[in-house]
């Protein structure tokens, strides 16, 4: 329990904390938080030398108020999605999980992924948190400091938490600046670290792909994991690097083929890589060493799906890699530029649509899977974002019937889409339930009895043939801009422009390259998209 200071009822002291055998013993340094001077409007203008009666003071006051709202607000949605947890731990429990992390993310309108973490956060404010909760509630607390608590006790234990929770629970959260909240709790945090709460180095072992944020085309491999090994790893690759940026050198010198030129550009301006670049290079190109574990060849190939203007150089929309990860315009084009072969869905020529195999087959044919991967890049269940293009399950909405074929659901791509493997046994076991409608979107119910509904559109964003013709014009239209590229960056745009070089296709209609056209490369049968 907590006591108040007879000079300022309005704050808590801080609260005694015994020892803890995972303490060593030892009492948890209860330090006094306070502020000079309790919080209002009035204090806060002053803080930031605002004249008093001024708009600028004004706005203050009604900034301070909105933060002690969105702090109630915060606290009241927590402790509405804290009811839905349920054990992340138990096998048992993975379908009724499943369900639940569904109904919230329909509710809140995000992804089943930000649903897990949420969930988890909110049971362990409500649960293990539960003085500086009601600090929160109170609007004492910003969100932003009681987000940054939960962070910094996740990997502590319960009765570390209950700790934790009374201390800062004591400090005066209505007044003091964010500075000392953020320098006083990162103390405490160390105190638990100096006492063995941070994990092993080797438990933190990770390799993570990271997004950059924007569609640029750009990510990142972090690798995590002891200090030694990730110094050694690092010192591995820079000998690697010199070893191989000497072999360059040495086959500009020479006239031999140049190692690691990934872009060719070695070759082409006569210098060697940098180091770092010599480096990705080496992890992009080197076979990975398994001891002898022989690694399954993909089941699929990787596809990279570009929007049919984008690819007639018409638009810049982006495309994307496995139907996921953006990928910029340009990369896209230059991509499809570099292969051979190019795909496309193939379809009823008369409707557009694939025909149904017959009734008593249950597994969909390859060239169904392939469209079922464009179609379904992520799992088909309402807010979930795992990627299903290369694992997932083929699953048909309305059942397929093993005893009576003809009376079940067909195997068609009308009534088949993809889901992970989780969202998959939650369906099999009719915690959700998927109805097709004529129209393509599909109406999900939640849960027994239904916790929540919701209709989904289907996917409108696939490719589909168009003109040859057209699609030729737009393509050497597009080599035309690479050439003007080429003359920039070689500083013959000048001759360019009075020599009156290839004139813009798409002005001519003429070929400048007196190519093949790509339309005319593919299949005769075969659409070049």
């Amino acid at each position: 329990m907590t006591a108040r200071t007879e000079e300022n009822p309005a704050r808590p002291a801080a609260g005694r904390v015994a020892a803890s055998a995972g303490s060593g013993g030892r009492v948890v340094p209860s330090r006094r938080v306070r502020a000079r001077s309790v919080l209002t409007a009035e204090s806060a203008a002053r803080r930031g030398k605002l004249e008093a009666g001024s708009a600028d003071a004004a706005a203050v006051g009604r900034l301070l108020q909105m933060q002690r709202a969105a702090s109630t607000a915060r606290a009241a949605l927590w402790a509405q999605v804290a009811m839905f947890w349920v054990d992340r731990d138990d096998p048992d429990l993975v379908e009724e999980r499943q369900e639940a992390d569904l109904a919230v993310a329909i509710a809140l309108r995000t992804t089943t992924s930000k649903v897990a973490y949420l969930v988890r956060d909110a049971h362990l404010a409500v649960t293990d948190l539960p003085r500086t909760f009601a600090r929160l509630a109170g609007g004492d607390m910003p969100v932003d400091w009681f987000e940054k608590l939960v962070r910094a006790v996740r990997d502590l234990s319960p009765y570390q938490r209950e700790q934790i929770d009374e201390l800062v629970a004591g400090w005066d959260l209505a007044s003091i600046p964010a500075d000392r909240f953020l320098d006083e709790l990162r103390l405490l945090r160390a105190w638990f670290d100096a006492r063995g709460a941070r994990p092993s180095p080797e438990a933190a072992r990770d390799v993570a792909v990271e997004l950059s944020g924007h569609d640029d085309g750009i990510a990142c491999l972090r690798i995590t994991g002891p200090i030694p090994e990730i110094h050694s790893l690092a010192a591995r690759l820079e000998a690697a690097s010199r070893a191989v940026q000497t072999q360059q050198r040495h086959a500009l010198e020479t006239g031999a083929p140049v190692p690691f030129d990934l872009d060719g550009d070695v070759a082409r301006n006569h210098t060697t890589m940098s180091l770092k670049a010599l480096q990705y290079a080496i992890v992009h190109r080197t076979l990975l060493e398994t001891g002898g574990i022989e690694v399954p060849e993909p089941a699929h190939r990787i596809n990279v799906v570009v929007p049919v203007l984008t690819l007639m150089g018409l638009d810049d929309a982006p495309a994307t890699y496995d139907g996921v990860t953006p990928l910029p315009a340009q990369m896209a084009r230059r991509l499809a530029a570099g292969q051979k072969t190019w795909y496309r869905i193939l379809t009823d020529p008369t409707s557009g649509q694939f025909l149904p195999v017959p009734a008593d087959q249950y597994r969909p044919t390859a060239a169904m899977v392939e469209h079922l991967r464009v179609r379904d890049p992520v799992c088909a269940a309402p807010g979930c974002s795992r990627s299903t293009s290369r694992v997932g399950q083929n699953d048909h909405i309305e059942e397929f019937d093993h005893a009576h074929p003809a009376r079940g659901g067909p195997t068609s791509i009308d009534n088949l889409h993809r889901m992970d493997f989780g969202h998959h046994e939650t369906k099999t076991a009719k915690q959700i339930d998927p109805v097709r409608h004529a129209d393509g979107s599909t109406t999900w119910s939640i849960g027994v009895p239904e916790r929540a509904r919701i209709t989904l559109a289907p996917r409108r964003d696939l490719l589909t043939p168009t003109i040859a013709k057209a699609l030729s014009e737009a393509w050497d239209h597009y080599q035309w801009l690479l050439d003007i590229d080429a003359y920039e960056r070689t500083g013959q745009i000048d001759q360019f422009l009075r020599e009156g070089g290839p004139e813009d296709p798409l002005t001519t209609g003429e070929d400048p390259h007196h190519h093949e056209n790509n339309a005319d490369r593919c299949h005769p049968t075969d659409p070049p998209f």
